[in-house]
């Protein structure tokens, strides 16, 4: 509880600042009366209002899809509230917005400065010095030239106009607020690295199988959940880790650092959707307070290339999500061969028409030897998107951490199931020449030997269904998926190969799959 000291005399701890509110007011009213001579109908001292409008064209092939918004604050200012509003036209018009303060010097790909973004969720946010709207960062409100970010994605033919209410509020106006409101944030964020991250459950010498979701959103971009709730959802699905995914900020990362710190039997992981209207893709791992850039434009190859060094050089791992999405700006326009991605989702929530298009371009990367790890999730934004729907299962050795995760997406030791319980997955491969057994993500190098023995089994399946052996893009065998039945396919492999193995019910929807079991022959 704080002191406060009047005239003299020191208020005692036990009575409540908020029973002091109204004295205070009167006291403050006062000495704004006799220090500021307003003139009739200005703005009392200590209080900025500042109203822009602008005309936005229709969007031209190769144009930026973002536009920049200045507008000044002032030293000493203590909270920024901004609004905008323009007309929707039944949705042909939609306009993201964000928000870069007075470090941000480079518009074309330096995050400094970087403030928040909501997208399109929402028409009004604030920022102070402790606290801000969810998908934005509170923090000191350095004097300067601000600027909001409005992205472009949707304008129709004759343009737009939109305005903006910008207002500004400084120490002396804002004395109350501050002093009563609750501090969510202490002062900056610490910065956290990846791998200072604690690890749960206990060290293990041989690898066992965890399962997780890999792609979700809270209330800091265009969610429901928060991330307390995430939490609860995950352990009452039975989840060993997660990853909070929200679109273009980092706002979450403190919440995420703040409540699993305590948690022994969840890991969660860092991440951001890097949302572009040519696709978006997913960094893991990424350090606390840490943004990659998403202002490139749609089928920019060699400006893509640079998110997928940056998100590298943060020591996170990056994947192209759902590539195939019908919503406007989800499917995927840069580069075709994934080149440098460590992933594809291929499984987003329930099976569908773009997971079948997801998986066969995953699967033709194979084919031209590319070792890029499939991955499914929920994409859950609220309950009614159960997280865990569909999941993946990871192979780790040792402690569960980031780092472990990441590895084991980075070697392919994943397979993916409808939901975190079901079915379950045993795809093994051994070789006459070596009885060693080798697993999902495993490469076998064929010395004389060129037969290659698999076993294929799978449980917990409700209802018919088939488990399919696939190499090259080609069918091998099938089986009947009864329930835990072992069935063994011996394969002369003349040359390098992957085998990997998929499970699906009688209506051909997905319940499970593999990453492959590499075989190299040296020829």
């Amino acid at each position: 509880m704080r002191r406060l000291v009047i005239t003299g005399f020191r208020l005692s701890q036990s009575i409540r600042i908020d029973l002091l509110k109204p004295a205070i007011a009167c006291i403050l009213a006062l000495l704004s009366c006799s220090t500021f001579d307003t003139k009739a109908g200005s703005k009392p001292a200590g209080m900025q209002a500042v109203v822009k409008t602008l005309h936005l064209a229709a969007l031209k092939a190769g144009e930026s899809r973002y536009h920049y918004v200045p507008f000044q604050v002032p030293s000493g200012a203590s909270q920024i509230k901004i609004s905008y509003d323009y007309d929707h036209a039944n949705g042909a018009n939609a306009l993201d917005i964000g928000l870069f303060d007075s470090r941000s010097k480079d518009l074309g790909g330096d995050v400094q400065g970087f403030r928040g973004w909501s997208g399109g969720r929402r028409s009004e946010f604030f920022i102070s010095r402790r606290d801000a709207t969810p998908g934005y960062i509170p923090g000191d409100l350095p004097a300067g030239t601000w600027r909001i970010i409005l992205g472009l994605y949707r304008i129709v033919p004759e343009g737009v106009d939109v305005s903006f209410k910008i207002s500004i509020e400084t120490r002396e106006t804002n004395l109350i607020n501050e002093m009563s409101s609750p501090q969510s944030f202490a002062g900056p964020p610490r910065l956290v690295m990846t791998d200072e991250r604690k690890t749960v459950m206990p060290p293990e010498r041989s690898r066992r199988w965890v399962t997780g979701d890999l792609h979700m959103h809270t209330v800091n971009s265009d969610g429901d959940w928060t991330v307390g709730q995430l939490l609860a959802a995950a352990k009452d699905a039975r989840l060993d880790f997660i990853s909070i995914t929200d679109h273009n900020t980092f706002s979450h990362h403190a919440e995420i650092d703040r409540l699993a710190c305590p948690q022994t039997d969840l890991l969660v992981i860092r991440g951001e959707e890097i949302t572009t209207y040519g696709g978006h893709a997913n960094a893991w791992g990424l350090p606390a307070n840490t943004l990659i850039d998403f202002r490139i434009q749609p089928g920019d190859e060699e400006a893509m290339a640079r998110v997928v060094a940056e998100t590298h050089r943060r020591g996170a791992l990056i994947s192209i999500n759902h590539p195939f999405a019908a919503c406007a700006g989800c499917s995927w326009s840069y580069d075709a061969e994934a080149t440098g991605f460590d992933a594809i989702e291929v499984w987003n929530g329930s099976w569908d028409s773009p997971d079948e298009e997801a998986l066969a371009f995953w699967d033709k990367l194979l084919q031209k030897g590319r070792r890029i790890t499939a991955i499914a999730s929920s994409d859950s934004h609220r309950s009614a998107n159960p997280i865990g729907q569909a999941a993946t299962h990871l192979a780790v050795a040792g402690r569960l951490s980031v780092k472990a995760i990441l590895n084991s997406i980075r070697a392919g030791r994943v397979y993916l199931t409808s939901s975190p319980a079901a079915p379950l997955i045993t795809f093994e491969a051994q070789t006459p020449g070596d009885h060693a057994t080798r697993s999902i993500g495993d490469v076998i190098r064929l010395g004389k030997w060129h037969r290659v023995r698999f076993k294929l089994a799978v449980s917990k399946v409700s209802g018919p269904a088939t488990m399919t052996l696939i190499s090259q893009g080609q069918v091998i065998r099938t089986f009947p998926a009864d329930d835990g039945k072992a069935h063994f396919v011996e394969i002369d492999s003349a040359h390098d190969a992957y085998f990997r193995l998929e499970v699906r019910d009688q209506n051909k929807s997905m319940l499970a799959m593999t990453n492959p079991i590499y075989v190299e022959t040296g020829r």
